[in-house]
């Protein structure tokens, strides 16, 4: 997989608390790039500053971004921002999918921030909206 860095921020958002949570895609970043602002967020810990606050999951190619948001996985966050459910099997008898292809899309998910899974085992998403960015030309 291709994926250069996942970052979030510990913003809680569900629906009804008054802000919308985001979530930034960005494909074609170089490396050099990603590692500037590992850079200078180090710097501001460092410094004793804040750095901004950023949810941000970088791929490196198109290739990457479709192999781990498949439209499977979309309708899974989708299904998860309306209700979350009480685990994995709940999920997959929701979707109407096979448990361990439920599962994998999950622990997908949960690595880049977009699916939580709470201590009892219940699963949720606070995701209301990703915009990308697509850099065609390098």
């Amino acid at each position: 997989m291709s994926i250069v860095c996942s970052t979030t921020s510990s913003q809680p958002s569900r629906a009804g608390e008054g802000t919308m949570a985001k979530t930034e895609i960005e494909v074609g970043r170089s490396l050099r790039e990603a590692a500037a602002d590992v850079a200078k967020a180090w710097k501001a810990a460092q410094d004793d500053q804040p750095a901004p606050a950023s949810d941000r999951i970088l791929f490196r190619d198109w290739a990457a971004l479709c192999a781990v948001l498949t439209p499977k996985r979309y309708e899974l966050l989708r299904h998860l921002r309306r209700s979350s459910e009480s685990g994995i099997r709940a999920l997959a008898r929701s979707l109407g999918r096979d448990v361990r292809r439920v599962h994998e899309d999950v622990v997908a998910l949960t690595e880049l921030g977009l699916v939580t899974r709470e201590a009892d085992g219940r699963l949720s998403s606070d995701v209301d909206e990703i915009t990308s960015t697509i850099r065609i030309a390098a």
